[in-house]
């Protein structure tokens, strides 16, 4: 969420705190009071004006009502006077200098040479710049540029398998969309925490793991590895394009169920998006995909 969608809800929310507001009736006039006496709630008519107090029977039904009423519109009044004060104060924040208050801003206005010696991982460009030019994980089944699988070039250059890979692809780059394609995974692999990978910071990266290789036959690729520069949370984007294919739904089947059987869950972790011949992917599709997870 961008901070003009920021500040466009809590305006709505400012205007719906204001018609609350205006909504409430004259607080003048004598108030309810609730007093406990021999364990029972009693009520009394309160006069600011005179100071009295006077008791109220259960069965004065239209006082009583009228003073519970006004009791709540009180309480209300005050809770939204409270809250549409603080938005206000954000709203007077994030509307009166939107540059330097936006913390997206700060890295891209800093010299070039301050930059350079700041630790990029702080910055969201320079998270994704590094996650984009790691290799923890990145081992491709194929290390060559093209082969008789991998027959559709990407804008970035990629070689995939196949045209709809291609459109994905390249909205992802289009888009700014930090990928990769066909990461080596194996869902049941577990981390060493005794034996930890640190980067070129001197801090922790990861862990080794056992169980895996990227060349092992049990080892799966998934289609692509995103990531979403804002949040700095990774899916995985697998496209089912043959789903007219019996053999290609039974063997995406079970690979799906490696996954989701190593705790990974479809729309939280694991992106699907899928087509058949008569049902093709849709760039609109896609377009929301990107909007929902990665934006």
């Amino acid at each position: 969420m961008d901070k003009k969608e920021i500040i466009r809800i809590l305006t709505e929310t400012s205007s719906m705190l204001r018609e609350i507001l205006d909504s409430v009736g004259d607080m003048a006039g004598e108030v309810l009071q609730l007093k406990t006496m021999r364990g029972k709630t009693c009520f009394f008519a309160y006069s600011k004006k005179s100071g009295k107090q006077v008791y109220i029977k259960k069965t004065d039904k239209e006082r009583l009502t009228r003073l519970a009423t006004k009791y709540y519109e009180a309480k209300l009044k005050a809770a939204a006077l409270k809250e549409k004060r603080q938005i206000d104060r954000c709203l007077d924040l994030l509307s009166k200098d939107p540059e330097t208050s936006d913390i997206t801003k700060v890295s891209e206005r800093l010299p070039e040479e301050i930059k350079r010696n700041v630790i990029s991982g702080l910055f969201g460009e320079g998270y994704a710049r590094k996650w984009q030019e790691g290799n923890s994980i990145v081992k491709k089944r194929r290390t060559h540029k093209k082969d008789d699988y991998h027959k559709f070039k990407t804008l970035r250059g990629d070689y995939v398998g196949s045209k709809s890979e291609v459109i994905i692809a390249d909205r992802l780059f289009v888009k700014g969309i930090p990928y990769h394609y066909e990461v080596a995974f194996t869902p049941e692999a577990t981390a060493d925490l005794s034996r930890p990978v640190y980067n070129e910071f001197g801090m922790i990266d990861g862990y080794e793991v056992f169980g895996f290789s990227p060349f092992d036959e049990d080892t799966l690729h998934p289609d692509f590895y995103v990531l979403n520069k804002r949040t700095r949370k990774a899916y995985f984007w697998e496209h089912l394009g043959m789903m007219d294919d019996p053999d290609y739904c039974k063997k995406n089947f079970n690979r799906f169920m490696r996954i989701l059987d190593a705790g990974y869950i479809i729309g939280e972790d694991l992106i699907v998006t899928h087509e058949d011949r008569r049902h093709p992917l849709m760039t609109e599709d896609i377009d929301r995909i990107i909007e929902k997870y990665l934006a």
